[in-house]
């Protein structure tokens, strides 16, 4: 029989912390009944240590087997992401477990049950919460390991302190040695830690997901839900709204919404004027870094974008003993990259679903979604607060010699819709794209040394001039409205010389239409911030602008980025 009372605190102590992690980790609140139980468990235990209890142990067995039934019921409808439902059956196994722990070897059990919890914490957790925990689980853990120890060789705690200093050989819990270790262990730990590589993304194939969702069954996926527009009352759950106040579709002048941002809907308007309050939207796990492709856009306004074929879209079920949904592959010839993504929504967005281009498979907890016309995935829900996903790209390499020998000979469909400029514009623009490109000698924006004789060239190029001959004004608050008469391009080239960031991708795409280069307008995310300690992406709602997609024939679209200083060089899209 263990009758050590320190050890029997120390073990409940590191169960409760392994309890409260889970909790942390994942943000269910086990601990609300899991603790008090455990406590109770422990103290029967120690009183009742030395009777037979077999009506107890009738009741454990049988509680552990309705524990491991209700285990495998929820394990049927979580067959992707399985740790939360471990960590629970640990929980119930570990307070039934309490009710019996007469021995030294019981509370061996216990101790592996909240190493095993912590772990689980650890895969689960995505910020630094839970890093105190980590760091006060190893505190416990040392005196509990030393008693256990004591325990084994059969030493008995010492009795008097005069015992204490006279026994040199004994091995008594010695709390200088303790915190000595303890410093020692977590600056080793830490000196280990910063010489690691940094690996951003999956190590093992593990598919998160959150649990099934139901829907409708009239999804058509043609509708657009941005609750930062139907929070406003400006548009319907269509799209047709453009967010804010004083906005609509027609390009007319109004003010951002600071949370939500403007371009994750079926028409924007770039006649606006404000900034968003920087928050934290996602939390993304990812083998590549790379943008999180929201929607494109196929047709430029004057002052904004649409799509024009919005309600053109298919919808694709998945089986309903998986949550795997195979969207229909394309047609790329050129080297790939298969990069698996795990996305967790912190904020509520759009029923828009972020991916890295060319998304194969999507582990998503509806029983459909939908794809469009631009290549962007839509939910039949908003991504609300805690829903997590996972999808897998097949991302293609950016070879820019194999890119720069692409046939200039294109399809019918994307010339018909990629191809498209105002006509008031379009030989203005036109002949001052040409200018560039003909000047490309005398204005060296560019240290390649590579002629301009390919659509990959040219556009790559007149992303570089953009970012070093034009700029993002001081103030851009202050950056005038464009009157109804007024287009966004024209005046981007020839009078102002310059506008938001966002703007710079649209007058790109305008320049590569206006000689003949299919392009289009994509929004999504830039990859934010990377967090060495979790191996997440953190993404924020300001990280959110657009890019220019061009189109070459056999090897798909790739990215253009006209202000961002780091895009276009990326080897992968």
């Amino acid at each position: 029989m263990e009758d050590s009372i320190s050890l029997r605190v120390l073990v409940l102590a590191l169960v409760i912390l392994g309890i409260g992690a889970t909790d942390i980790a994942a943000e269910t609140s086990f601990s609300f009944w899991a603790l008090p139980l455990s406590v109770v468990g422990a103290i029967w235990s120690y009183y009742r240590r030395r009777d037979r209890n077999v009506a107890v142990q009738f009741c454990i067995a049988i509680g552990m087997l309705v524990a491991l039934g209700a285990f495998f019921g929820r394990l049927a409808g979580e067959l992707n992401d399985t740790r939360l439902g471990l960590a629970e059956l640990l929980i119930q196994l570990q307070v039934l477990h309490s009710f019996d722990t007469p021995r030294r070897k019981n509370l061996g059990y216990s101790i592996v049950i909240g190493l095993i919890l912590l772990g689980v914490a650890a895969t689960l957790s995505q910020t630094l919460a839970f890093a105190p925990v980590l760091l006060l689980f190893l505190a416990i853990a040392l005196p509990t390991l030393i008693l256990d120890y004591r325990s084994r060789l059969g030493l008995q705690p010492l009795k008097t302190q005069k015992e204490k200093f006279n026994q040199k050989n004994s091995s008594s819990l010695n709390f200088k040695f303790l915190i000595l270790n303890f410093l020692l262990i977590v600056g080793l730990g830490l000196a280990i830690f910063a010489i690691l590589p940094r690996f951003p993304g999956y190590q093992l194939r593990n598919f998160p997901v959150s649990s099934a969702i139901q829907v409708k069954s009239n999804f058509t996926g043609r509708s657009i839900i941005n609750p930062g527009y139907i929070r406003q009352g400006k548009g319907n759950n269509q799209g047709s709204g453009s967010g804010g106040t004083g906005q609509n579709q027609t390009g007319q002048p109004g003010k951002i919404d600071n949370n939500f941002y403007y371009g994750f809907n079926s028409q924007i308007n770039q006649n606006l004027r404000g900034e968003m309050k920087p928050k934290v939207v996602m939390r993304v796990r990812s083998q590549a870094e790379g943008f999180w492709r929201v929607l494109g856009f196929d047709r430029y306004t004057g002052k904004g974008w649409e799509i024009s074929r919005n309600e053109d879209v298919t919808t694709i079920k998945r089986s309903p003993w998986s949550y795997q949904i195979f969207i229909p592959p394309s047609a790329i010839a050129g080297k790939t990259q298969e990069v698996v993504q795990t996305y967790t929504v912190v904020s509520d967005l759009p029923n828009l679903i972020p991916a890295m281009a060319n998304p194969k498979e999507v582990y998503f907890p509806t029983p459909m979604i939908a794809v469009d016309k631009e290549d962007g995935l839509r939910s039949p829900v908003e991504l609300s607060e805690g829903l997590t996903y996972t999808v897998v790209s097949e991302v293609p390499y950016r070879d820019r010699t194999l890119l720069g020998e692409a046939s200039t000979k294109y399809p019918q469909q994307i010339k018909k819709h990629y191809l498209q400029i105002p006509p008031e514009i379009a030989e203005k623009v036109r002949q001052r794209t040409e200018e560039i490109l003909a000047n490309y000698n005398q204005e060296k924006v560019s240290k390649s040394a590579k002629r301009l004789d390919s659509p990959y060239e040219k556009a790559l190029y007149l992303a570089q001039y953009l970012k070093q001959r034009y700029s993002v004004p001081q103030n851009p608050l202050e950056l005038p409205y464009l009157s109804e008469k007024e287009d966004l391009v024209e005046t981007f080239l020839f009078k102002q010389k310059g506008g938001y960031p966002d703007h710079f991708s649209t007058v790109l795409t305008v320049m590569l239409r206006s000689i003949g280069i299919p392009a289009r307008l994509v929004a999504g995310f830039s990859p934010g911030e990377f967090n060495p300690f979790t191996g997440l992406y953190v993404v924020r709602n300001t990280d959110a602008y657009v890019m220019t997609e061009v189109y070459f024939p056999r090897y798909g679209w790739f990215a253009f980025d006209a202000h961002s200083q780091s895009s276009s060089d990326s080897p992968i899209y």
